[in-house]
């Protein structure tokens, strides 16, 4: 369903009242500790570019795998219909607009002449979305969706279904993790300490090398 142009601030409104109402229905439910862990992952979700990693810290604070998975899910479905709604304003950029209105009517007209490039680059930004690369949330997806001639409630369905595959798959793993490192210390603080001598050691290296090419 699209936004009529007669009223185009539904399109910017809707999306951040659900996310409220999303907010209000789990004060409801969680306790004030949890409630603040989910506005404080809502929030920096929203916020930071930490995107879907917020998921493992969400649950070490205590909020449940499922609960956080769906949080995510929604927060990208939500940024998902606000670009289904919204995307067509950049065509009234200054420069830019023109030609990015352009691209997208020349790769979906070859997109109607070769249907299996359709299956292809759906297929292409469902796995994109759904592996936790750094930028790959629904804002990034639906934009390169549209880029690449996808139709813009097509790239909405793409965008739910890799955030709930790739949601719900970090948010159980995670969990997993937490439980095994819990039942066992010794492989949890050794797992840790590998990991920090890891990180000293990529940051050892990226400044001496740095400082080779200085």
């Amino acid at each position: 369903m699209d936004i009529p142009k007669e009223y185009p601030l539904i399109g910017v409104i809707v999306p951040f009242l659900l996310i409220l109402i999303y907010v209000a229905i789990s004060s409801v439910f969680l306790p004030p500790l949890l409630l603040i862990t989910l506005v404080s992952m809502v929030l920096a979700y929203l916020a930071t570019p930490i995107g879907r990693w917020i998921i493992p810290v969400a649950i070490v604070a205590g909020l449940p795998w499922w609960y956080a998975g769906l949080t995510v899910l929604i927060l990208d479905a939500v940024g998902a219909l606000f670009m289904a709604w919204n995307f067509r304003h950049l065509y009234s950029l200054p420069k830019i607009g023109h030609y990015m209105e352009g691209l997208i009517s020349d790769v979906e007209a070859l997109i109607a002449e070769k249907p299996w490039m359709e299956r292809f680059t759906a297929l292409s930004l469902l796995l994109y979305v759904t592996l936790p690369i750094q930028g790959a949330g629904s804002l990034m997806g639906s934009a390169i969706g549209r880029l690449i001639g996808i139709d813009p409630w097509k790239v909405f369905w793409i965008m739910v279904a890799g955030s709930g595959i790739g949601s719900f798959g970090m948010a159980f793993g995670s969990d997993a993790l937490r439980i095994f490192l819990i039942g066992n210390i010794a492989a949890g603080t050794t797992l840790i300490l590998i990991l920090l001598f890891s990180a000293l050691f990529t940051w050892l290296s990226y400044r001496a090398i740095r400082r080779r090419r200085l």
